[in-house]
C-alpha cells in the first residue's frame, strides 16, 4: 500500500450548553482595543463552577484590566439527533468562531503511530468525540497527508464514529522496508541502496522526512486555527512521539566515488524518475533530487522548531493534548520486521518520544496522556477538564501601536485553585489601524465598538497547500432561467514542479465533478501543452448543476512518467438563483507581463496586482472593500467596474497589492442584498 490518506467526512457530536442566566448573556464586542479571554479554573483536578467575576482579577503585562463582560459556560451531552450540523462550509467556519463553542482537532500521527496503536485507539477516541461535545462545539480531524484548510469542522459523531471503527489501521510506522513507501521515499531507496557506503540512508532519510512532514502539518495547523477564532482551541494528538532530529554531519557528508555503490557521472541530464543503472544506482535528475534532499534532510534541527511550534501555539491560544497511542509500551522500536537497537538506545528513544509529548503539552497548557493502558479514564479527564470555562473580555488600557506581543496573566481569589487562561495577543502597529480606520484616540477611549470601522466579519481564511505542486480553483454560479449552475475550473502546475522535465513536456488533465451522492455530473479531458502552466474549462457542456454540494477533482498525467500522476480536489456549493458568484481569481506581475492571467494560488507579491471577476445577472452597481485578518476595513482604493458577457456579466474587482505587507486578507463584494468574499495572502 503506497499511502493511508484520510478523507474523513466528519459529522460531529453534540451537547447541550447551558449558562449561568442564559437570558442575559453578555454581549461579547469586537475592535481594536478588546481582548477576549477563556478561562480555565480546577481545584484537585475538578472544575470549579462558581466563579463570581469579583473573584478574577486580569493583568495585561502586569497591568490590571477592567473586566467588561463575564459568562461562566458549562457543558451537557445531548442526543445525535438533536444537533444542528452546518449546511455548508462557510457555516462551518462562522459556527467555529462564536466564542461560545469549543473548537477540537483530532490529529491522528500517521507517520508516527503503529498499526498496534491505531487500534489501541479506536474505542477511546470514540468515547472521547461522544462524550465531549456541546450543541455549539465545532471538531475536525486532521493527518500529517492533509493542509490545514483541508479540515471541516462539524458536530455531529455519528460518521467519524463509523469511520474510526471501520479504518482502525491508519497507523504507517513500522510497516517494514517498502510497504507504505510514497513516491518520494521509493526514489530514496532506489538512489541509496541499503548495501555499501549507502546502507541506512534512505531509511534515516525517510524518518527524517516524515517528522519534519508531521511537524509541517502542525504549523500549517497553528496559523489555520489562528485564523477562526482568538478563543482557545484544543488540538489532541494521537501520536508515539518523534525523535526530534537535529543536525547530522554524518548523514551530509560526501559519499566516496570509489565506493562500488557509487558510480562517477550519476548526474546526468534524465528523466527524474529512478532509472537504476547496472549496479543498481539511480542516475539522472532525480540523483540531483536525492542528493538536494540528503543535504536539506541532515540539516534539520526540529529542536528549535517544537519550541517554535509552542510558542506559534501560545500565541494562537492553542492548547496540545498528546495520546500516547501504545498506551503503557515497554519498547519503541516495532516487532520487525526491521532489526531492533540495542535494549538501550530502545529504551532512550522511547523515553526521548514520551518526553517530546511532555514538553508539547506541558507548554501550551494542555495535559499528557501516557504510559496508562486505562487511556479511557485519561480522556474523560480531559473532558471533565474542558466541561466547564468561563468567557470573559476587557478593553486594553494599553494603547501603544507597536505591535508587540502582549501577554496576559489571570488570577483567581481563591484557595487552591489552578487557572489556564490565554497568554496574550500580538498588539496592533500605526499601520494597521489606520488602514482599518480605528483611531488611536478611539482607543484610549475604550470605544473599539463604537468607532468608524464597519462592523468586523469573520477573519479571512486562505485555503491552500503550500506544499502542493499541483492546485485547482473552483469558481460556482448559478442564475435565474437556467437549468442549473456552472462551475469555472482553474488548473495551475507550481512554478518549481512545472520545469521538472515530468511536466514541461505536455500534461493530460481528467477533470469529474461529483454531486453529495457520489454521482458523476460532468467529467472534460483535455491536454496542457508544453510551456503552459495550467488550463481552464466551463463544466459543465451542456444543461447545468442543481443546486447543492459538489466536488471537483483534477488529475494529471504526465506522458513522459506514465502512471506519475497529480491530483487535486475542491469543493464547491452551487446556490440558489439569484446569486453572485464565487470569485475567478486572475494575477498580473512580473512573471505575466503585462497581461493578467487566471490562477488557482491565492498567494500573491506585493509587485503584482489581483483582479477577481464574479458572474452575476444583477444589474446593479458592486462595490468591494479589503478586510484585514481581524476582520477590519483597510482603506485602500478598490477598483470596481462590470463586463458583458452572453446572458450574464461579470463583477470585475482590481487590486494593487503594494501597500500591504505579509498577512491574510479578504475581498469583500457586495451587490445589492449579495456578498461574496475571497481570501487571499500577501507573501514576501
Amino acid at each position: 500500500m503506497r499511502r493511508i490518506s484520510f478523507v474523513l467526512v466528519l459529522a460531529l457530536a453534540a451537547v447541550s450548553l447551558s449558562a449561568q442566566n442564559p437570558q442575559n448573556r453578555p454581549t461579547f464586542r469586537s475592535g481594536a482595543a478588546y481582548v477576549r479571554v477563556d478561562m480555565y479554573a480546577t481545584r484537585d483536578g475538578k472544575p470549579i463552577e462558581d466563579i463570581q467575576e469579583n473573584e478574577v482579577e486580569i493583568l495585561e503585562d502586569g497591568v490590571p484590566q477592567k473586566i467588561e463582560a463575564f459568562e461562566h459556560v458549562r457543558v451537557r451531552t445531548t442526543p445525535q439527533e438533536t444537533r444542528i450540523e452546518p449546511n455548508t462550509i462557510e457555516q462551518s467556519r462562522q459556527m467555529a468562531g462564536d466564542p461560545r463553542a469549543r473548537v477540537f482537532v483530532i490529529f491522528l500521527d500517521t507517520y508516527h503511530t503503529q498499526i498496534e496503536g491505531s487500534a489501541t485507539m479506536r474505542q477511546p477516541l470514540m468515547n472521547f468525540i461522544d462524550r465531549v461535545l456541546g450543541p455549539d462545539d465545532m471538531v475536525a480531524v486532521m493527518t500529517p497527508e492533509m493542509a490545514a484548510t483541508e479540515i471541516t469542522f462539524q458536530r455531529k459523531t455519528t460518521v467519524i464514529s463509523k469511520m474510526l471503527e471501520r479504518e482502525w489501521m491508519w497507523g504507517r510506522r513500522g510497516r517494514g522496508q517498502g510497504m507504505d513507501n510514497d513516491e518520494r521515499e521509493d526514489q530514496y531507496e532506489a538512489c541509496f541502496p541499503d548495501a555499501f557506503q549507502t546502507a541506512g540512508l534512505a531509511k534515516e532519510m525517510k524518518a527524517r522526512r516524515r517528522e519534519k512532514l508531521t511537524l509541517d502539518a502542525l504549523e500549517d495547523l497553528m496559523v489555520h486555527l489562528n485564523g477562526i477564532r482568538e478563543e482557545r482551541k484544543a488540538v489532541l494528538a494521537v501520536t508515539e512521539g518523534w525523535v526530534i532530529y537535529r543536525p547530522d554531519s554524518k548523514l551530509a557528508r560526501a559519499l566516496d566515488k570509489n565506493d562500488p555503490g557509487i558510480r562517477p557521472g550519476d548526474v546526468l541530464l534524465r528523466p527524474p524518475r529512478p532509472q537504476p543503472s547496472d549496479t543498481g544506482q539511480v542516475q539522472g535528475s532525480a540523483r540531483v533530487q536525492c542528493e538536494a534532499d540528503r543535504m536539506a534532510l541532515a540539516a534539520l534541527d526540529h529542536e528549535f522548531r517544537l519550541q517554535q511550534l509552542t510558542q506559534t501555539a501560545n500565541r494562537g491560544n492553542v492548547t496540545f493534548y498528546p495520546v500516547y497511542a501504545r498506551g503503557l509500551a515497554v519498547f519503541d522500536a516495532p516487532i520487525g520486521p526491521d532489526k531492533p537497537p540495542s535494549p538501550i538506545q530502545d529504551a532512550a528513544n522511547l523515553r526521548n518520544r514520551q518526553e517530546t509529548l511532555r514538553f508539547l503539552a506541558a507548554d501550551t497548557d494542555g495535559t499528557s496522556v501516557i504510559n496508562t493502558n486505562n487511556i479511557d479514564a485519561a480522556l474523560r479527564r480531559i473532558v471533565d477538564d474542558l466541561s466547564s470555562y468561563y468567557l470573559m473580555g476587557y478593553y486594553t488600557t494599553n494603547i501603544k501601536l507597536d505591535g508587540r506581543f502582549r501577554s496576559i496573566t489571570v488570577r483567581v481569589k481563591r484557595p487552591g485553585a489552578t487557572v489556564r487562561a490565554r497568554k496574550g495577543y500580538r498588539g496592533y502597529t500605526t499601520e494597521e489601524l489606520s488602514r482599518g480606520g480605528v483611531s488611536p484616540a478611539a482607543l484610549e477611549a475604550g470605544g473599539g465598538s463604537a468607532t468608524a470601522a464597519p462592523a468586523t466579519v469573520a477573519p479571512p481564511v486562505v485555503n491552500f497547500n503550500a506544499r502542493a505542486q499541483f492546485r485547482i480553483r473552483a469558481a460556482a454560479w448559478s442564475r435565474a432561467g437556467l437549468s442549473g449552475g456552472t462551475v469555472w475550473i482553474v488548473g495551475e502546475l507550481d512554478q518549481q514542479t512545472k520545469r521538472l522535465p515530468a511536466w514541461s513536456r505536455g500534461v493530460q488533465a481528467e477533470i469529474t465533478v461529483t454531486g453529495s451522492d457520489n454521482a458523476q455530473v460532468a467529467s472534460q479531458r483535455l491536454e496542457i501543452k508544453p510551456g503552459e502552466s495550467g488550463f481552464t474549462v466551463q463544466l459543465p457542456d451542456a444543461g447545468g448543476m442543481q443546486s447543492g454540494d459538489y466536488t471537483v477533482r483534477v488529475r494529471l498525467r504526465s506522458p513522459m512518467e506514465g502512471e506519475l500522476a497529480l491530483i487535486d480536489t475542491a469543493r464547491i456549493s452551487v446556490k440558489s438563483p439569484p446569486s453572485l458568484g464565487d470569485a475567478v481569481m486572475w494575477r498580473r506581475g512580473p512573471s505575466t507581463g503585462p497581461q493578467h492571467l487566471r490562477t488557482a494560488d491565492p498567494r500573491f507579491q506585493r509587485s503584482e496586482r489581483l483582479r477577481l471577476e464574479l458572474p452575476t445577472s444583477s444589474t446593479e452597481s458592486a462595490t468591494a472593500r479589503v478586510i484585514d485578518r481581524n476582520g477590519q476595513t483597510i482603506s485602500v482604493p478598490v477598483e470596481v467596474s462590470a463586463r458583458p458577457d452572453s446572458g450574464f456579466s461579470w463583477v470585475v474587482v482590481d487590486l494593487g497589492l503594494a501597500p500591504f505587507g505579509p498577512a491574510d486578507y479578504a475581498i469583500e463584494v457586495t451587490q445589492g442584498q449579495m456578498r461574496q468574499m475571497t481570501a487571499f495572502r500577501v507573501v514576501p
